[in-house]
């Protein structure tokens, strides 16, 4: 596989640096359109020039002087006015008496200013008529002016909005850009994280990515030949107590026929108790053979098929297992069954085994004359097998381990009767079945409770 070389692309500033460069240019066009349509509006005479108001008072003060009385007819347009007496008595005029008061202090300190407004005086002959103006663009239309801003703020705000919304487009556009040349990072990180190690990481043109991605790439080569060893070294294992199991089987039948063929000669009390104990351990290391044997054939991943299996005899089997095995301890056995259906499609062989498996470990755990309840529930979606017992139920460490390999137990709940494989063998019957298995304490009878679940689309033929 060619390598990627971080020394080819273009530089991440690089990248950044040509978004601000658009935004630069989109910046100084938004001003250019914008003084450009100012401009035009001055020409077409819908926004007059700042000065207006000032020129029309000049043009209209020989006839406010000469005028016989004051009323708003000879007033220019955008003018305010306010007439006083010579003695400082509001006369008449569309300013407020506020305003026009205003107006006189700033006449008699001789002022032609207050604030923004501008003034201008016109003595008459028994009253003074003061002006009020802005020197500001105003639009010609009233309608204009009374419901927009003045044109200066209006491109103000103009410029403002169109800013944003150029910078909002851009940054979309960019990070768009981005994320495209980011995706096949992406989607190796997503195989990675899925253990498919089979990808290629494609140049984005942006070199510090390209640098992450030969960096992920050496990594799923190491993760890849970590992983291969793993497996190698897990089938070398597996292969050996596969062949060592089966090594033993033939010593054990020839020690196990002989320690019962002298059973049935004649021996003396001591004899005959020695010889329990070759037959009992015996037993015991077959179960232990046979246990290494199918945990072999679980992590081999041996395929088996799946059939239609009656379920009232799969369930007849299971619960004479059952009681068979509670004998011994004088258990009560409690079967519980609601809405089964008529078939279940199921590895029959291995998913009788992991029931077995989860009843046994109940019995064992269960004091005499307790009680083991086995209850399978069906719904649209699962089918549920639960299984409970009256003993001391699972310490908090047998909550989280209890399905690990060669887990025995919390000794002061421990039997010595099982090797840890039981229910561990069970979980990974019941996920081949596309299921789970889970492990609580039944807060009602106090003992352990185990519950397997499997999905309908398994369950049903």
């Amino acid at each position: 596989m060619e390598t990627m070389k971080p020394n080819k692309g273009t530089r991440l500033h690089t990248f950044f640096l040509r978004y601000l460069l658009f935004l630069c240019i989109g910046t100084i066009l938004l001003v250019v359109l914008l003084f450009s349509l100012f401009l035009f509006s001055f020409s077409a005479n819908i926004v007059l020039p700042a000065n207006y108001a000032e020129t029309q008072v000049s043009l209209s003060r020989d006839r406010i002087e000469s005028s016989s009385s004051v009323t708003a007819d000879i007033i220019p347009d955008l003018v305010d006015y306010a007439v006083f007496s010579k003695d400082g008595q509001f006369l008449a005029g569309n300013l407020s008496e506020k305003e026009a008061f205003k107006a006189w202090d700033v006449m008699k300190k001789g002022e032609t200013q207050g604030g923004s407004q501008f003034y201008s005086f016109i003595e008459r002959e028994n009253e003074i008529c003061i002006l009020r103006y802005y020197l500001v663009p105003q639009y010609r239309s009233e309608i204009l002016r009374k419901y927009l801003p003045n044109p200066q703020l209006l491109v103000f705000l103009l410029f403002i909005v169109g800013i944003v919304a150029y910078a909002a487009v851009l940054a979309i556009h960019f990070g768009r850009s981005l994320k495209k040349k980011m995706f096949g990072l992406q989607e190796a990180i997503e195989k990675i994280q899925n253990q498919n190690l089979d990808f290629t990481i494609n140049s984005s043109g942006i070199r510090e990515i390209d640098e992450i991605s030969i960096s992920l790439e050496q990594m799923k080569e190491a993760l890849n030949s970590s992983l291969k060893q793993q497996w190698e070294n897990e089938q070398t294992r597996r292969e050996q107590i596969s062949a060592l199991a089966h090594d033993l089987k033939t010593p054990l039948t020839i020690i196990r026929g002989n320690a019962e063929l002298l059973q049935d000669t004649v021996q003396d009390d001591i004899q005959r108790e020695y010889n329990d104990y070759i037959l009992k351990n015996t037993i015991k290391i077959e179960k232990f053979t046979k246990e290494l044997i199918d945990l072999s054939k679980m992590e081999g991943n041996i395929v088996r098929e799946k059939t239609n299996v009656k379920m009232d005899a799969f369930m007849t089997e299971v619960e004479h297992q059952m009681r068979a095995l509670s004998l011994e301890k004088k258990l009560q056995v409690v079967v519980q069954k609601e809405m089964l259906p008529a078939l279940i499609f199921i590895d029959e062989e291995h998913f009788y085994r992991a029931i077995f498996n989860v009843i046994a470990n109940a019995v064992e755990h269960t004091p005499e004359n307790g009680t083991v309840t086995l209850t399978v529930q069906g719904a649209t979606d699962f089918m549920q097998f639960t299984v409970t017992d009256s003993g001391c139920g699972f310490s908090p460490r047998d909550l989280n381990e209890a399905t690990k390999q060669f887990y025995r137990g919390d000794p002061s709940r421990n039997a010595g009767n099982h090797h840890g494989m039981g229910l561990y063998i069970a979980q990974s019957i019941v996920q081949s079945h596309g299921g789970t298995l889970q492990i609580a304490n039944d807060l009602s009878a106090g003992g352990g409770k185990v519950a397997i679940t499997i999905p309908i689309n398994f369950a049903l033929a």
